[in-house]
């Protein structure tokens, strides 16, 4: 170990797992969520936050329904609900979605704009990402699916909307704090984001609250998000939100009124 290093006992929460099979499978897959617990247990990760490949790829509604009945095997790991505009039918209506949210007690949601195939813009998603707002719902952004530019104009939108861009690289570091100073709710998942010391910078920046741990998980390993935590010459409370205490938050403050 690197003399003057400490190393807390952390208890890692993790934002970024994903659970079925993809239609073309390219890396590993993990379809049972007894499976996923037992491997993550191995890494001190004790629970997450987690996707379903059908519901990214094929239905958001019959992908979510799959995907809260698999983690009935998984204790400390909650379903993140796949969302989409309404207007065709293929979803159920934002206020629809709410009752089903707060009966099914989900906390996060995840849009697929590029996948999927619909826009951000209000007139087509404003509704839906209306209601997100109004219950505080975190909903996460893949960072291949979403442009910072569409970040921006949804944070702008939304202010109260807590945003989570999930597997933001050092490439985008410098568009990434521009929106860190713009908006509080913004939030970024850590798992590609390998710059030189820059889990510190942003800590002395804005503070360890934007960062929230994420993996990957199952197609690639942990270890590397976890070292990025541990290694990190911040203080141990720093490691300590990062690591869940700052997911955490934003769920408990999820309303369903």
């Amino acid at each position: 170990m690197e003399q003057g290093v400490h190393m807390p006992q952390l208890e890692f929460f993790d934002a970024n797992i994903t659970l079925g099979r993809p239609s073309i499978p390219k890396y590993r897959v993990v379809d049972d969520a007894s499976v996923m617990k037992e491997e993550l247990a191995g890494y001190g990760i004790t629970g997450g936050l987690v996707r379903h490949a059908f519901a990214m790829e094929s239905g958001p509604a019959a992908g979510n329904d799959m995907l809260s009945k698999a983690l009935a095997k998984a204790p400390g790991f909650e379903p993140v609900w796949t969302v989409m505009p309404h207007w065709t039918g293929e979803f159920p209506a934002p206020d629809d979605l709410a009752k089903e949210m707060a009966a099914k007690k989900v906390r996060a949601a995840v849009t697929y704009p590029t996948t999927q195939n619909f826009p951000l813009r209000p007139s087509v998603s404003g509704p839906m990402l209306d209601v997100l707002e109004r219950m505080r719902m975190p909903l996460f952004l893949p960072i291949s699916e979403v442009s910072m530019g569409a970040v921006e104009d949804i944070m702008r939108a939304h202010p109260s909307l807590p945003v989570v861009v999930l597997e933001v690289g050092q490439g985008i570091a410098r568009e990434v704090y521009a929106l860190f100073k713009a908006f509080p709710t913004l939030h970024f998942e850590i798992s590609v984001f390998m710059l030189h010391q820059g889990i510190e910078d942003v800590c002395a920046r804005f503070g360890a609250e934007r960062m929230i741990f994420g993996t990957r998980y199952p197609l690639y390993g942990p270890g590397c998000a976890i070292s990025a935590v541990m290694y990190a010459r911040i203080p141990d409370n720093a490691k300590e939100l990062i690591a869940g205490g700052n997911i955490k938050r934003l769920l408990r403050e999820v309303t369903y009124q």
